[in-house]
């Protein structure tokens, strides 16, 4: 369990840091630096002792310290982080030094001895405008993130999408209920003990389902909306995902993000959604997810098409030409982002036209449901 950290630890892990760079530091000399510190009301006297080869934090008040600091335990923070220039905390009231001041010199300004090398993942021009830059994607990849797998409504309303695809490439069809996925314990092992391999590397089936995937130039994630978001099985897949990213720091696009261990500068995807809801703000969180996946996935997001009252429309004998336009529509779009990298506006106009929700459809609704309860079909 985590608990809340006191300046003394906090002091102890600063002087750990300061202590990797310490050995090559050019300034190491005998001495001590005490600390008058004060925090919620309370007072914190420690010190660093150094020699030529370490720096050691006690507490307590040592006895003849070379330099003395009082201040309250956020502006020594400050200081200590460049926050606070130590002429003006002088003249402010915030510090108080008595002593050889020069003598925190022997603190070395690194934290670490040497750079980091960082893998480079930089910004790509296909990224920024993927429609400038559009190939034919040879491989494409749909993954039907449905817990029903192929006795879903996702599958129905997919199977013109793959239909318009498949007239143009190659495409694959992955259903992710046929694969076990672990969820993700953050234990950050694949970071840190066996970088880029999950502690559940040979007991499920991810790293299967990743190296498929990687193959794709084009990745369709298509799923209903589950509890007001994608199902737990496809965040799964994406949580379980962050084994094949680097953990350090990067610039992004946007924002910053992780560099990849596997890149695919020619991937991107499309998302695929259905829901039973008549109204299309159902799919905010999702679009504001895949918005977020793209960017750290370093994969635009070239289609995406959202399928209101996706259940009503099948089972509604009077919505019959509508249902049909659409998944006419559906396979017109399949062959679009093949061809362009884009779906055209008329084709989405038709994909996700409005069924307005009156009352007597509501009325419906729930009698379909209060049969298929009494009738005992699960092939609803």
């Amino acid at each position: 369990m985590k608990e809340p950290l006191s300046p003394i630890p906090i002091m102890e892990k600063m002087v750990e840091k300061l202590m990797l760079a310490y050995p090559d530091h050019d300034r190491k000399a005998e001495g001590i630096i005490q600390f008058h510190l004060k925090h919620n009301n309370k007072k914190i006297d420690c010190f660093i002792q150094s020699d030529f080869e370490n720096l050691v934090l006690n507490e307590g008040i040592a006895d003849n310290p070379t330099v003395t600091i009082k201040s309250t335990f956020y502006n020594w923070l400050d200081l200590a982080g460049g926050k606070l220039n130590p002429i003006l905390g002088v003249i402010s009231g915030k510090l108080k030094f008595k002593g050889d001041t020069s003598f925190f010199k022997i603190l070395p300004r690194k934290s670490l001895n040497g750079e980091v090398l960082v893998p480079e993942d930089p910004v790509t021009r296909f990224e920024k405008n993927p429609s400038k830059y559009w190939k034919k994607p040879q491989k494409v990849i749909v993954l039907s993130a449905s817990p029903r797998g192929q006795n879903g409504y996702t599958n129905f309303y997919l199977k013109p999408f793959i239909e318009g695809m498949r007239k143009k490439t190659e495409v694959e069809i992955v259903h992710l209920n046929k694969y076990q996925i672990k969820p993700c314990t953050g234990c950050f092992s694949c970071w840190m003990n066996t970088p880029g391999e999950c502690m559940f590397h040979d007991k499920d089936d991810f790293h299967v389902l990743a190296e498929k995937m990687f193959e794709a130039d084009l990745t369709v994630y298509a799923f209903p909306i589950y509890a007001d978001g994608m199902p737990g099985i496809l965040k799964n897949f994406f949580d379980r995902s962050v084994s094949r990213a680097y953990p350090y720091m990067i610039e992004g696009m946007k924002r910053v993000r992780h560099p990849r261990r596997y890149i695919n500068n020619n991937n991107s995807m499309v998302v695929f959604s259905i829901c039973g809801f008549f109204e299309m703000i159902n799919f905010e969180p999702v679009r504001t997810y895949f918005k977020a996946l793209s960017h750290n996935r370093h994969t635009p997001v070239v289609g995406e098409i959202y399928r209101t009252t996706a259940v009503g429309l099948y089972g509604n004998p009077f919505t019959y030409k509508k249902l049909n336009n659409i998944l006419y529509a559906l396979e017109n779009a399949g062959e679009e982002i093949i061809d362009s990298g884009k779906i055209k506006r008329k084709t989405k106009r038709i994909i996700s036209q409005k069924v307005v929700g009156k009352k007597q459809d509501l009325v419906k609704i729930n009698e379909w449901w209060n049969e298929k309860k009494s009738s005992q079909d699960n092939n609803y």
